[in-house]
């Protein structure tokens, strides 16, 4: 594909199925370095379209329990002076069970390593085709902020995971559809787990 930078179609509105915010509850992290890149495919027109999230052989992701709309999703452009413009991944989610146990899983977090987030929207698009969204694919997210206060927001933990200034992504959240909406609601359910 040539680096053109040309719209190649008309960009036209969907009535039948208006844009709506949010995400649904639960929400998949996983760790960067346990997807498996090589197997992890992607249309060969829409770039943009993953046709398949592969893990490593034994790996998981981690289910992230959410609540109404407590966890959100964004990215936004960023304009590079040198080199061609990315796309800052944002996740902001919210820890509700300040256990011992998670906050373990929040220093883990605080270790330097970087995720990877998968998320179902509550906007599916016709046919359920656009509901799934991958971010921080290529260059992974990082906790970035976490904030724990008694007095604010029932005591949960508010935290962030996102691109790294310097490291953005090459695209803006990948939409997931392996095959139709079913066989990719149950790779997420299952946490997208490979044996």
């Amino acid at each position: 594909m040539a680096c053109e930078g040309l719209i190649t179609q008309d960009i036209l509105n969907d009535c039948d199925n208006p844009s709506q915010g949010g995400l649904e509850t639960n929400v998949i992290l996983i760790n960067e370095d346990d997807i498996d890149i090589t197997a992890t495919t992607y249309d060969a027109t829409i770039t943009t379209k993953m046709t398949n999230l592969q893990l490593l052989s034994g790996k998981t992701g981690y289910l992230l329990q959410g609540v109404k709309q407590v966890n959100g999703s964004s990215y936004e452009l960023v304009k590079k002076e040198f080199g061609t413009d990315k796309y800052k991944h944002m996740f902001a989610g919210v820890l509700l069970n300040p256990s011992a146990e998670v906050k373990q899983q929040l220093l883990n977090m605080s270790q330097g390593s970087k995720y990877v987030v998968a998320y179902e929207r509550k906007w599916k698009g016709a046919g359920n085709v656009e509901a799934f969204e991958v971010i921080g694919i290529k260059s992974g997210l990082e906790l970035q902020t976490a904030v724990y206060n008694t007095k604010e927001n029932d005591g949960t933990i508010q935290f962030t995971l996102e691109s790294t200034e310097g490291f953005e992504e090459p695209k803006p959240a990948c939409t997931l559809l392996e095959t139709d909406y079913a066989t990719t609601k149950v790779a997420f359910d299952a946490k997208f787990a490979e044996a």
